[in-house]
């Protein structure tokens, strides 16, 4: 038996959903067809790829790298779907360019700029909370950008034909918490100091950053003790506003009402931002790059615990200008 569309579909659709019910309703399917389908696929790899837990149903190791190949694969195929689609409706379409971003402060004002990333194409955007299905999206071809972020040290497996820059060095995250908070009090915290703290948590970021930020404060000496799990800026801003939790933030973010953000004592926790292209669409990634460095230049002004920090380390931005004299 070979692995075609329908075979990937429900595997993506467990894996997204975390529920054998809520896949075969995303699929138009019976709950007993999908069961049965995932039987047989299993049976034909030779392995499990997803087991049922409190949570729900969770991928095996093997079966998240199956979800993540199998999302990469379907992008393929419904951009293939889309183009011939398209070319049949207007024989002699422009040509596409397509963009996939991590979402971040800049993503707002960059919308802006996008007509002008690639003249006389037609732009196509993505935007995830996490880099993982950007870099899988990439290697398989279904991208021809990509602007992501990485944890620090992390050693990002190669992307054969594929330019790589690296815009920012590091970032130090920061910590947002309720202006009353006791430690808001502090110039920067220890981050066993806050061992003891509820966290807020983003529930769909598939790359490596969540296994980074937890591996980092188990060498604190604990684990991240997450109560709140949400992907809306506003909800998280009024869970951290009451007091009732607190989370990381990227450095650029803007201030929020009742939050306040702090640096971490030895900035443990940092990232690299990331520009991946293929080199067919290196005019297209130059602008890019161009509309990203002025507008994350603005950013870093205007949040000063940041700007600060820039300033202090000009080796985390070689490719960027200090912004005081």
């Amino acid at each position: 038996m070979d692995l075609g569309p329908h075979h990937l579909r429900m595997i993506e659709a467990i894996a997204a959903t975390g529920s054998i019910s809520k896949a075969a309703a995303r699929l138009n399917l019976t709950q007993p067809a999908v069961s049965t389908m995932l039987r047989r696929v299993e049976g034909h790899l030779g392995v499990q790829l997803f087991v049922r837990s409190p949570e729900g149903v969770l991928p095996t190791p093997v079966g998240a790298e199956v979800a993540t190949r199998a999302r990469a694969a379907l992008a393929c195929i419904d951009d293939l779907n889309a183009a011939l689609a398209h070319r049949l409706r207007e024989p002699s379409p422009l040509p596409l360019l397509r963009v996939g971003i991590q979402a971040c402060p800049a993503l707002t004002r960059l919308s802006d700029h996008l007509d002008d990333l690639a003249p006389g194409a037609r732009l196509l955007l993505r935007v995830d909370q996490g880099s993982g299905r950007i870099f899988a999206l990439l290697a398989s071809g279904a991208l021809d950008i990509g602007l992501f972020q990485e944890p620090v040290g992390h050693v990002a497996p190669p992307l054969d034909g594929l330019e790589r820059l690296v815009l920012v060095e590091r970032e130090p995250a920061l910590i947002g918490m309720a202006c009353a908070s006791p430690l808001a009090a502090l110039p920067t915290v220890g981050l066993d100091e806050l061992a003891d703290q509820d966290w807020l948590d983003d529930p769909l970021d598939d790359g490596p950053w969540p296994a980074y930020f937890r591996g980092v404060c188990a060498g604190a000496g604990f684990q991240p003790r997450v109560r709140f799990w949400s992907t809306d800026w506003q909800i998280s801003s009024s869970l951290i506003r009451s007091g009732r939790a607190i989370a990381i933030y990227q450095p650029t973010a803007a201030d929020r009402e009742g939050v306040v953000f702090r640096r971490i004592t030895g900035d443990p926790l940092g990232q690299r931002l990331v520009l991946v292209w293929r080199p067919e669409a290196e005019a297209a990634a130059g602008r890019l790059r161009g509309v990203f460095n002025d507008i994350y230049l603005e950013l870093v002004r205007n949040q000063r615990v940041y700007s600060e920090w820039w300033d202090e380390h000009p080796e985390a931005h070689p490719a960027l200008p200090v912004l005081i004299s």
